[in-house]
């Protein structure tokens, strides 16, 4: 083959990649939009890493403007691919009094939950447990994992179903944009 046709090959290929890389691209201005209809966090019990049962308040005393609450499980592996972005991203929005909520779905044991979480980069993220999906159910979600983004009055601003890259710097200043 000559030198002609091979360079012709690597060509197509390489815009063959191009266009299947940027058609996976996702944009947060697309996917984070800001939710018309009022959904407020229902007052459903979930467990903290104590197996504590608490319910999440929201109030405008509270110091953080905004909270976003990823749900997620063991056993998902686009949520394992989404813990060291979340970590990432509560450390990018703690200045600006945004912070970072787990709740898992799974069903084991809370310990065993913390492990993975710890070897999976999660450490710094505040976690919670709805075992019993009531508050996943509630909130009309669909599968795992899920981020809503919730306002210091417990209301719902926006949603996004499906994993989503949270150390971008595009999708770090479309979440700021939605808070302020």
């Amino acid at each position: 083959m000559n030198t002609s046709k091979i360079n012709k090959k690597i060509l197509l290929l390489f815009i063959l990649l191009q266009v299947t890389f940027n058609s996976n691209l996702t944009y947060a201005s697309e996917y984070l939009k800001k939710i018309e209809s009022t959904i407020k966090i229902p007052e459903e019990i979930i467990f903290n890493s104590k197996d504590d049962p608490l319910i999440l308040k929201f109030n405008n005393n509270s110091p953080f403007k905004g909270y976003i609450i990823n749900f997620w499980a063991t056993w998902c592996v686009p949520c394992r691919k989404e813990l060291p972005d979340l970590n990432y991203l509560k450390l990018k929005l703690k200045r600006y009094n945004i912070t970072v909520y787990t709740i898992s779905i799974d069903k084991r044991k809370t310990k065993e939950q913390l492990k993975f979480l710890k070897e999976n980069g999660a450490l710094n993220l505040d976690h919670y447990f709805d075992k019993k999906m009531n508050l996943f159910q509630a909130l009309k979600l669909r599968g795992v994992p899920s981020t809503i983004l919730v306002n210091q009055k417990g209301i719902v601003i926006s949603k996004y179903e499906g994993i989503l890259k949270w150390s971008d710097d595009e999708i770090i200043s479309e979440i700021k944009n939605l808070f302020y």
